[in-house]
């Protein structure tokens, strides 16, 4: 008690630290010489030590009446399940006669008991001995198993003859599935042979059940851990944040606002190309037509006798040829005059001016269009990247809240059913004895039940810090793909536009 990184509370139902509780049970058998009187005679079993260990004016034979010399107290026994600190229990056995006058007791310390079959001498209430009155009883001394572990305990405790029963029920079922029926009900005789042969001593009666029982119930909980070991050796179960969908571009693309927002910019795109179609189609039309007014001018003009025939033809370059083609004259007349004329030079020139900056101004309005575009997808997409791992962060949390509900109600129904159990139990003798069963079995559920929730705590904990942890490193790898996207889309120059030109005008 004087080192600090033990604790002592003396009021507490749970065991002491570095410290097993104990278990006892005696069996008061009969007794010898109590009393030269036709007396009736009855025996009491107390307990003291701490708060918790203390058992008084519960255990007690019945009164054996008339038999003052030896009598016998054979199906009375006593037990004091769990003793939290042996080392200060104190063990008192007393005889009295049936008025309640005090013949002898004994007052013996727990920690010099030793199991099996003892005659205890009596003493006086001053604590003289007393020369023939005893007691003669059985005496079981061993470790505290809480409720629930004593399959496991047995298994501990015997497991030659757990890997023997095992080993013989493998080979009935074998030899009863080769031999038929008749091989099986030897294996069984067998098998019961063995159990007969194997049960337990009447000092280790209050420790093991029967063998074939015990047996029977290891067996099939050895059989029943290793096939679950073997499932989750084999199948490993997810955990929550391998269970979350991996964020990416292409999952955020398929989000239902960035799928509204592309669609609404497409039909923008294409409102503006059939806009610039449109404007051309107009210009086209426009130069269209003076061209053709200067094709009839020019034609008036070829058929004059002032322009010369024959060489001229030959003076004017490809390129020339090529432009005046469709205004030439078909009887082959000469295109001085036309390409001298400067009216249809400049008005040519102005023409294809007139066009280029057309097709650059529409060039210009579809990059931006297109680098607006850009910047919105992208302002869409961080955003609808926070919101998806907020959600995730959120979803994530509502599943903690309600396991750790699911855990809380199981909790609450399994200290229900517990006291269910103790109350349906027929070797309880009274309502103290219940009462403190109750209390021990709180106790160890609220011991239980809060390493539970601090190992769910700490699971939860170590969920959100992972699904943290890959948020942001999914954070970091999408707005780098994302900055990249912005950065080609603001580069990038479409000049597809700019190889087009009107037939109408050359």
């Amino acid at each position: 008690m004087r080192r600090p990184d033990r604790t002592f509370d003396p009021y507490a139902e749970s065991p002491v630290d570095g410290v097993i509780a104990a278990f006892c049970s005696v069996r008061v058998i009969s007794g010898q010489f109590l009393s030269d009187k036709k007396i009736g005679t009855y025996v009491e079993v107390d307990m003291y030590g701490l708060p918790a260990d203390t058992i008084r004016k519960e255990y007690r034979t019945k009164t054996i009446p008339a038999n003052g010399l030896n009598p016998r107290y054979d199906e009375s026994v006593f037990e004091f399940r769990k003793i939290v600190l042996p080392d200060l229990a104190i063990l008192r056995i007393a005889v009295y006669e049936e008025t309640g006058k005090l013949i002898g007791q004994r007052v013996l310390p727990l920690d010099g008991l030793q199991a099996g079959y003892r005659h205890i001498s009596l003493r006086t209430e001053g604590n003289f001995p007393l020369s023939l009155p005893t007691i003669f009883c059985q005496i079981i001394l061993k470790s505290y198993v809480p409720d629930g572990l004593s399959d496991f305990v047995n298994q501990l405790n015997q497991p030659l003859l757990m890997k023997k029963t095992e080993d013989l029920l493998n080979a009935s079922v074998t030899t009863s599935s080769d031999a038929g029926p008749n091989s099986s009900s030897s294996s069984v005789r067998r098998a019961r042979a063995i159990e007969s042969t194997s049960t337990p001593s009447l000092d280790s009666k209050a420790t093991t059940t029967s063998v074939g029982a015990a047996s029977s119930l290891s067996t099939n909980t050895v059989s029943t851990t290793d096939t679950t070991s073997l499932a989750s050796s084999t199948i490993k179960p997810k955990t929550p944040v391998e269970t979350m969908t991996l964020i990416s571009l292409d999952y955020l693309r398929e989000q239902k606002s960035f799928c509204k927002l592309k669609h609404k910019q497409d039909k923008d795109l294409a409102l503006m190309k059939k806009k610039h179609a449109k404007e051309q189609t107009a210009l086209g039309e426009q130069q269209s037509k003076i061209m053709s007014k200067a094709r009839t001018d020019c034609e008036k003009l070829a058929r004059s006798p002032m322009l010369g025939g024959g060489g001229a033809r030959k003076d004017l370059s490809f390129f020339s040829r090529r432009l005046f083609k469709p205004f030439m004259p078909s009887n082959g007349s000469n295109l001085t005059a036309v390409k001298g004329d400067p009216k249809l030079m400049d008005l040519i020139n102005e023409q294809n001016v007139e066009w280029t900056t057309l097709v650059q101004r529409q060039l210009i309005e579809m990059n931006a269009l297109r680098r607006q575009h850009a910047r919105e997808q992208c302002d869409l997409l961080r955003l609808l990247l926070d919101e998806t791992q907020k959600n995730q962060i959120k979803e994530i949390t509502e599943r903690h809240l309600k396991e750790k509900k699911d855990l809380e109600l199981s909790q609450v129904r399994q200290n229900i059913e517990d006291s269910k159990r103790l109350g349906s139990e027929k070797n309880i003798r009274n309502k103290m004895e219940l009462d403190r069963r109750v209390r021990e079995l709180k106790s160890n559920n609220t011991k239980k039940f809060v390493e539970e929730r601090k190992r769910q705590t700490m699971k939860h904990e170590r969920e959100k810090d992972n699904l943290t942890k890959s948020h942001e490193t999914q954070k970091t790898t999408l707005l780098a793909e994302i900055d990249k996207m912005l950065e080609y889309s603001v580069n990038y120059q479409d000049e597809t536009p700019m190889a087009r030109f009107p037939s109408s005008s050359v």
